[in-house]
């Protein structure tokens, strides 16, 4: 999928993905859009045999977004975050040496490594610098697992770290029962979900009917394994009129947010139910003299719905622009989604610091 076509192509107008949040900590009210999030807060002090330690959990809530209905065009397309995660089976400290972390006290069993080549925990740093960084999960013992990256200088000793199991796109669209947007035959009839590969290529999905009936690509291999990372915004086409709700259920994270921009096209959202505006994304992605030298962010333009070009203008008349050069709203809220075109072959990683 070129995702150029997102941007141009008439077929494919976009909204402005509504939602509205309410947070029991946090009495936050969002500006440019509506959340509706209620949080529940689970502050259990657990006390083991040992009367020197304490556990404490995470926020735990759930979020409603809304898949936007088609209107009088063919489709629009919405943002819906992953920003709330599934309980952890392990938080401790941790000790790296490589892309192996010794986890202390930890008694792993299961499976938590790649079924099918398809990566079913990530390791989550919760504490120091590194706090926020994720990696997938490769392998693992009982007391130690290995990470698909080096994360040893953020690891030092003592730090904490949580597994974590990875949420699918099941987990947030459906299956056959429950599930939340339209399918179809065929990848050309049925509503279609975008993700960015590995690649960095929007890549399309759609739930088959009938004959053979699940989650597929859009060359029709099984996708019911399909990961959503933490932190990532998954675009939806809506082909019918009516909207959708969608509520995500999962742990608020209780540390800061780490996002990298690697080359090429990133999917993204905040890092919890809270609002960022477009002007955090600068200086951690480039700017550049013009719109073709500068790192690009796609957002939905609420009155034409259709995805739109944003970049920072360095030099003379610098700030945020339009890809025509006007001005920008830096204060937008992009916490739902948005797209960052890294044109670097360094990646770049933005930290959202913890505010809620």
């Amino acid at each position: 999928m070129n995702y150029d076509n997102l941007v141009t192509k008439k077929n494919y107008p976009l909204i402005l993905n509504e939602s509205s949040i309410m947070l029991s900590l946090v009495k936050e009210i969002m500006n440019m859009k509506r959340l509706n999030v209620t949080l529940a807060i689970l502050l259990a002090a657990v006390m083991g045999g040992n009367s020197q330690t304490t556990v404490t959990s995470d926020i735990v809530g759930y979020q409603t977004s809304t898949i936007a209905g088609k209107g009088s065009g063919s489709s629009f397309l919405s943002f819906v975050p992953n920003n709330l995660a599934k309980a952890a089976i392990h938080t401790g400290a941790g000790t790296a040496a490589g892309t192996v972390v010794t986890l202390a006290g930890a008694s792993l069993s299961g499976s938590i490594g790649p079924v099918s080549g398809v990566p079913t925990h990530y390791l989550l740093i919760k504490t120091g610098t590194g706090a926020g960084f994720v990696s997938d999960i490769t392998a693992f013992t009982v007391g130690s697992v290995t990470t698909a990256d080096n994360l040893s200088s953020s690891i030092p000793a003592g730090t904490t770290v949580s597994v974590v199991p990875h949420t699918k796109l099941t987990d947030i669209l459906g299956t056959t029962t429950g599930l939340l947007i339209t399918g179809g035959g065929t990848v050309t009839v049925a509503d279609n979900v975008y993700l960015v590969d590995s690649q960095g290529t929007l890549k399309t999905y759609y739930y088959k009917t009938s004959v053979g009936a699940g989650w597929k690509t859009s060359a029709g291999v099984d996708a019911t394994a399909t990961i959503v990372y933490p932190n990532e915004s998954i675009i939806v086409s809506r082909k019918q009129t009516a909207p959708v709700s969608v509520v995500t259920v999962g742990s608020v994270a209780s540390e800061q947010s780490k996002i990298v921009f690697t080359q090429n096209v990133n999917s993204a959202c905040s890092g919890a139910p809270v609002s960022i505006p477009l002007s955090s994304l600068y200086p951690t992605i480039a700017g550049g003299g013009t719109v073709s030298a500068a790192d690009n962010v796609y957002l939905i333009n609420p009155t034409t719905g259709a995805l739109e070009t944003f970049y920072y203008k360095t030099g003379v008349g610098a700030g945020w622009k339009t890809s025509t050069g006007a001005t920008a709203d830096a204060t937008r809220d992009i916490s739902p989604g948005y797209l960052v075109q890294r044109k670097s072959s360094t990646a770049a990683v933005l930290t959202q610091t913890k505010t809620w």
